[in-house]
């Protein structure tokens, strides 16, 4: 299965890379070779205006950490609850589908404003646009915890902590996965377009200041960068749900 997977992605890689390398041949004026983008990053890398790209990597990093720990632990603890309680249903449900068609662009820019573009405007703008789905995606999960279980748990008066223990968290724990790998490919997507807005410090930043001086071939250098990292953060989740979850299967 392992070398199934690799092979699936090598696939997928080497195509990726021929089609930019066809387009870049196509279009050289336009859309710079993978031989140009990836030679350029050891030049973002050095200190210096559009540099530094390990100092703004990291800073968005942290930033894609704390964003995607916290509304992972919003939507886990509100999904149980909606699963839990018909009340919390009932008041919670009718705004996920809201929350979830407002435009990110509108909440990152208001919230930014609101926040005077500060670390906590980051956080709390990405938060806002991504726990809803997680929320979404752990309900349903809790939504499957078998009711006769529940009663027998109830009649033998097992605390709402060894309900939550014994039942919810085996039960949702694929879900909960499921989340943070979607939460990774999401959360790291509003982090940058928050930064591009308004932080001196971050990928948006960087993207911002190469696209400020028109240079497409140091925003793909940058962006190559990013994308590989958090391609790496992605493999990492979905290895540890498959050790954590094997006894599942």
């Amino acid at each position: 299965m392992i070398t199934q997977r690799i092979y699936r992605w090598v696939v997928i890689i080497l195509t990726l890379f021929l089609t930019w390398a066809i387009g870049g041949r196509i279009m050289p004026a336009t859309l710079p070779g993978p031989a140009a983008v990836i030679g350029r990053i050891p030049l973002l890398l050095v200190p210096g205006p559009g540099g530094n790209l390990m100092t703004h990597l990291v800073q968005s990093l942290l930033r894609v950490l704390s964003a995607g720990i916290t509304a992972l632990i919003l939507a886990t603890v509100i999904g149980i609850m909606m699963a839990q309680q018909r009340s919390v249903e009932l008041a919670v449900s009718p705004w996920l589908p809201l929350a979830m068609t407002i435009p990110t662009l509108v909440v990152v820019l208001v919230t930014m404003v609101l926040f005077q573009f500060s670390e906590a405007a980051v956080i709390t703008a990405t938060v806002l646009v991504t726990t809803p789905y997680a929320t979404v995606t752990v309900w349903e999960g809790a939504r499957t915890v078998d009711n006769d279980i529940l009663s027998v748990a109830a009649a033998y008066d097992a605390s709402s902590w060894a309900i939550l223990r014994e039942i919810y968290l085996p039960a949702i724990a694929p879900a909960v996965f499921g989340s943070a790998r979607y939460l990774a490919s999401m959360v790291w997507k509003v982090v940058v377009l928050a930064e591009t807005f308004g932080m001196s410090v971050g990928m948006g930043a960087v993207f911002r200041f190469w696209y400020g001086q028109g240079d497409l071939e140091a925003v793909l250098a940058a962006l190559f960068v990013f994308v590989f990292v958090m391609v790496g953060i992605q493999a990492g989740i979905t290895h540890g749900k498959e050790r954590l979850l094997a006894w599942q299967t």
